[in-house]
Formats: structure tokens, sequence, C-alpha cells
């Protein structure tokens, strides 16, 4: 975390770890996504989830009760992703 992240931004990931905990480690937070495109370039996002099933993504966006954006990626393919942070969660399908 550095100087420039607000009490708001804490609270927001504080808030989003204590509602996704049952998630465990299919759950990451401030995770670099450069990895997960063919690109390998780009920034981090907020929450990064990858679903092990159809059931587990089904109650995870419920969780989420749209109160993020939620963009969701497949292999990586031909998708370009921006440096900078994204405010919300990405979805990784398996």
């Amino acid at each position: 975390m550095d100087e420039n992240t607000s009490t708001i931004d804490i609270m927001e990931i504080e808030e989003l770890k204590n509602l996704l905990d049952e998630f465990g480690d299919n759950i990451r937070f401030h995770y670099d996504l450069k990895k997960k495109n063919w690109f390998n370039i780009g920034g981090k996002t907020k929450v990064f989830y990858k679903a092990e099933n159809l059931k587990e993504l089904i109650n995870f966006l419920k969780k989420l009760d749209n109160k993020e954006k939620v963009f969701i990626i497949g292999a990586g393919s031909n998708t370009l992703i921006p440096d900078k942070l994204f405010e919300g969660v990405v979805i990784k399908l398996s």
C-alpha cells in the first residue's frame, strides 16, 4: 500500500476480504494480470478470482451483488490489459 491509497480504498478491500473469505486460494487481491494474457502486459486488478466450477461462480457473483465492476477473461488471448489498476473484479474461467 502506498501513501496515495485512501482510507476508503482500504475499507473496500477489507470489506471484500471479509465478504469473499470462503473462496480461499481462488481469490487474490491487488493481483498482477501480466501472466494472465498472451501479451504479458498490463497492470493489476483489485480482485482476481479463478472459478473452479459453475456453482462456485454463481455463489461468488451473488456475494458481489453487483457492487463491483466485473471483467471476465478466458485464455487471455486477444486481450489487452491497461497498465493502471482495474478497480473491480477480474474472473478467470478455467
